[in-house]
């Protein structure tokens, strides 16, 4: 099926959307977790991980991006101010985004052609 570059380029958008908002390391998902759970955010990385390997059997591309987060993804982001919990306008916005997060995360963003 052959799309508008714009709805290609929109597409391609959401992709690069829901893999920065994966709630792991330094991206913005793992971000996001980390404002959320503190601490407690890093127990979830050797599930982002595992779950990431078995996506690999579906689409390639995951084992990639397991191995960049194992290289890179084991570092949390310290924020500046630790002390202060969120105000529930923040809560609500992070609980948001990972509402986006699930709705533009695609398991097998390329399918391979069938001819």
């Amino acid at each position: 099926m052959f799309i508008d570059p714009i709805a290609f380029a929109g597409w391609a958008g959401l992709l690069v959307t829901g893999l920065n908002l994966l709630p792991a390391g330094t991206l913005d998902g793992g971000h996001v977790v980390y404002a959320l759970f503190g601490d407690k955010a890093s127990r979830a990385f050797p599930f982002v991980l595992v779950a990431l390997g078995i996506l690999g059997y579906f689409w390639n591309g995951w084992w990639l991006w397991a191995v960049l987060l194992l290289w890179l993804g084991r570092v949390q982001a310290q924020p500046l101010d630790q002390i202060t919990t969120l105000d529930a306008p923040r809560r609500a916005l992070a609980v948001v985004v990972i509402i986006i997060f699930a709705l533009t995360f695609s398991p097998v963003p390329f399918m391979p052609l069938s001819r």
